[in-house]
């Protein structure tokens, strides 16, 4: 992808990233999207589940086990939800084309992989996924992200992980219109909490239609190399250099898409007067402190903290690198989706009207400045 034709690629946004509070609808979100500029939109799972119950205010509740499921994702065997689910996918397609949008991404399925072969768990997570994958196929969109398992108790080794991808990618192969998996790194996991990790097990997984979600905010956060949140220290001048050296080795077809926020330095730890302390008690997440600062600590890149509203000092700008990080993935020859997810939970879960409008507004601000960020050398 040359600098020439960086304004070219379709960006967008991902409806999670702007705002949590069930006030927002779909449609609120898809007017700011549009109103913002974009053309395009990463839509959440969870957030589609709630707009279709808001159509279809009778429908029965998951039975999904609670250990199993997060988010009142429904059971395999809960037909009535599944048929719904299905029944919306041209309402929820027709509305984002009133807004000129096009739904490219559905996300996440997590907790998919690295169970036990032949286990119960995984078991019902390939049932899962065997309902998951015909709703991309019916919502058109072109792939589907996959985070990558955050459960310390998911004891499968990377060969066998990598045989999982490889029956997901098959699944989404065989669909019509097929449906690619994106598999991305959490940060908050303890084993599979890298990029790295994520592109050993795509090459492992080992299809075609297998690649890597490339987002810049889990580096920072990296149990390996990265912050710790509650000591501020990590993620070096080095350790940077280093990481955008392997970066720098993948191939760009391999790069399915890419989601851009910052991360917040620790400057304030966590537990030290951090200003996400009370939310770290309010929450109690059994996904740790990275998790913590993952939800809370996510600035839209170069527009800054708050969605620019709360800068101060440049610690409040992010030291994500978004720049560097993107320009290394340009080199490869990318040219896929690239979305905004950004995560600022003090601001988010908030029921101010503006929120949508305020985030997707900043995301378009930080769409210019990166364009012309990298126009400039």
């Amino acid at each position: 992808m040359s600098v020439t034709n960086v304004e070219s690629l379709q960006y967008g946004v991902a409806t999670a990233s702007l705002g949590f509070s069930s006030k927002f609808t779909l449609e609120d979100k898809f007017a700011a999207i549009q109103k913002a500029g974009f053309k395009f939109v990463e839509l959440g799972f969870s957030g589609y589940v709630e707009w279709v119950r808001q159509k279809l205010p009778n429908l029965p509740a998951s039975t999904a086990p609670e250990e199993y499921a997060e988010g009142g994702e429904p059971d395999p065997s809960d037909q009535e939800l599944w048929q719904a689910l299905y029944s919306k996918t041209d309402d929820v397609k027709a509305l984002a084309a009133s807004f000129d949008l096009t739904i490219l991404v559905l996300q996440p399925l997590n907790q998919f992989e690295a169970w036990s072969p032949g286990s119960e768990r995984q078991q019902w997570c390939r049932r899962k996924a065997e309902k998951w994958l015909p709703l991309c196929s019916k919502l058109g969109v072109k792939q589907l992200q996959v985070g990558s398992n955050d459960k310390p108790e998911a004891p499968a080794t990377f060969e066998e992980i990598g045989r999982d991808l490889n029956w997901l990618a098959e699944l989404g192969a065989k669909q019509n219109p097929p449906v690619k998996i994106a598999y991305e790194s959490w940060c908050f996991g303890e084993r599979l909490a890298s990029w790295e990790d994520t592109w050993k097990l795509v090459q492992l997984g080992d299809h075609p239609n297998l690649g890597l979600c490339l987002d810049t905010a889990h580096w920072p956060l990296s149990p390996i190399y990265g912050y710790d949140p509650t000591t501020g220290e990590g993620f070096t001048d080095q350790q940077f250099k280093e990481m955008l050296g392997r970066l720098s080795e993948i191939p760009g077809e391999k790069i399915f898409y890419v989601e851009l926020s910052d991360v917040l330095k620790p400057v304030v730890p966590l537990g030290k007067g951090s200003p996400f302390d009370e939310w770290r008690v309010k929450a109690n997440s059994p996904r740790g402190d990275r998790f913590v600062w993952a939800v809370c600590g996510r600035p839209v890149p170069f527009v800054g903290r708050d969605a620019g509203r709360q800068v101060k000092t440049q610690d409040d700008m992010g030291g994500a690198r978004v720049l560097e990080c993107f320009k290394t993935i340009l080199a490869s020859g990318f040219n896929g989706p690239v979305m905004w997810e950004c995560f600022e939970a003090l601001t988010m879960e908030k029921d101010d009207e503006d929120i949508p409008a305020l985030y997707a507004n900043a995301m378009w601000e930080s769409r210019t400045k990166l364009i012309e960020g990298i126009k400039s050398g």
